[in-house]
């Protein structure tokens, strides 16, 4: 197992940029990664080789690839400012567009059993949601997602078991924004919110953030998300 670049095919033209690591022996279900503003990172790296050594083959796309500031982003103040300056530059269906070429590239896949996950950080998490309802995959999965709200509005035609987790102290993810998941998931059979007390911080799950990396919490989400993922 190892992390590699590759890219796949976009629908509208040119090449989605990848990194992917595929699991040892026999197929695994898909899991198709959405990273945080700041990109393709060693977080994100070592997402994939996690998810690949318990046998899933996992694909993180590039969504800003087509920006002109494309690429790795810093966390500094002028990093934070970029991201977020790519991040209006980038329409959300655009980037959907590309999760969706990624979805169907990896079910097709001879690494991937046909079953198809969707994992997003940050920015990424409401494309767990969008996806249920769209792309016919197992599940979605989302930490200390931002801007969920505004996707809440696709949860009735989610048709997989859905699974999200938040820190208490997320800048990005307010209580009453957390409560209000809570309540829209309530329409479905299988969703989960896990709330990790504490003071646990946006961005808990990922080294790269420094300070609010939270090693309990995101070890207790990481075997919530494992425990999921077996059942699919």
């Amino acid at each position: 197992m190892a992390v590699t670049e590759i890219t796949v095919a976009a629908s509208g033209g040119g090449d989605i940029p990848c990194i992917a690591d595929f699991p040892e022996g026999s197929p695994g279900t898909g899991v198709v990664v959405v990273p945080s503003i700041f990109g393709v990172d060693d977080d994100m790296a070592m997402v994939a080789e996690r998810l690949a050594g318990q046998g899933y083959a996992a694909v993180v796309l590039d969504p800003f690839w087509r920006d002109e500031d494309f690429g790795v982003i810093g966390h500094d103040e002028e990093g934070r400012n970029r991201a977020f300056a790519r991040l209006d530059r980038t329409p959300f269906e655009q980037a959907f567009g590309d999760v969706t070429d990624v979805i169907e590239n990896l079910r097709s896949r001879e690494e991937c059993n046909g079953k198809i996950a969707v994992m997003g950080f940050c920015y990424g998490g409401p494309f767990a949601i969008v996806a249920g309802a769209r792309c016919g995959i197992q599940a979605g999965i989302s930490y200390h997602g931002s801007f969920v709200d505004k996707y809440l509005d696709s949860v009735p035609d989610v048709g997989c078991p859905l699974s999200f987790h938040w820190g208490d102290n997320d800048r990005a993810a307010p209580m009453a924004l957390i409560n209000n998941v809570k309540e829209s998931f309530t329409k479905l059979n299988d969703a989960e919110v896990f709330l990790y007390p504490g003071g646990v911080e946006h961005g808990y799950m990922l080294p790269g953030h420094g300070a609010a990396y939270h090693e309990a919490a995101a070890e207790q989400s990481w075997e919530r998300t494992f425990n999921l993922l077996e059942k699919v």
